[in-house]
């Protein structure tokens, strides 16, 4: 990369961080650590403001109040145990794995009850594999994202949905390679997410219309990437 460039992304990114070491929220503190890092930069103050914001995303999720939010709760504290992971900040892993598994609904999905979705059980599953839990003992899951998996083509957000978006996708592919299993429709599922490829070589978050956007191309080839490695491709 250009260094003239890389130093104003450094510059940009380093100005997200507050002066008392704080970010607007784990997700924003997630991707500038994650960007410095690749570009062998580390943020400019101190983060000990994520071990705060950590504790507090457990304790909301041990609280039996938690319910609407907890799709988001799921992102974000995998989130929070990636990014301290890296930074080689210690985690109490057997707190964190047991909230997790209180978010497993009878059919094997995480989060709540009435907004499980593919998102959230996909945001589990990749918290447990990074603290080293067995994901493989979790059957009733694959069976419910076997249900997600559609014969023409890609994933829905849950079974009792008939149409997805491109991130459904991307969550089912990254989930079967999370537990290790082998996609029932590869090929289709590679021919659903070219569907969403704009004619400027972006991708797409619906099927039907929309602009190419960074998050949904990402989305898209990670996907593609993530089909042909399990296909030996």
């Amino acid at each position: 990369m250009n260094p003239i460039i890389s130093e104003k992304t450094i510059r940009f990114l380093k100005s997200l961080q507050h002066k008392d070491g704080a970010f607007d929220s784990v997700k924003v503190a997630y991707y500038v650590i994650k960007s410095l890092s690749s570009l062998d930069s580390t943020p400019a103050k101190p983060i000990t403001s994520i071990i705060g914001s950590f504790n507090h995303i457990l304790k909301v999720l041990e609280s039996p109040s938690t319910y609407v939010e907890i799709m988001s709760e799921l992102e974000t504290i995998h989130l929070a145990v990636d990014l301290l992971r890296d930074l080689k900040i210690p985690v109490n892993s057997k707190r964190v794995i047991k909230q997790i598994l209180k978010c497993r609904n009878s059919d094997g999905s995480f989060g709540s009850r009435r907004h499980s979705r593919i998102a959230s059980t996909y945001h589990a599953l990749e918290t447990l594999r990074i603290l080293k839990y067995n994901t493989s003992l979790l059957k009733e899951t694959l069976n419910w994202i076997r249900r997600c998996e559609i014969p023409s083509g890609g994933f829905v957000s849950s079974p009792d949905i008939t149409t997805g978006y491109l991130e459904d996708t991307y969550f089912g592919a990254k989930i079967m390679e999370i537990i290790n299993e082998n996609f029932r429709f590869p090929r289709e599922t590679l021919k659903y997410i070219t569907k969403f490829q704009n004619p400027n070589g972006g991708f797409r978050r619906s099927i039907f219309l929309g602009i190419s956007d960074l998050e949904s191309t990402f989305q898209a080839v990670s996907s593609i990437q993530t089909i042909l490695s399990s296909e030996g491709i």
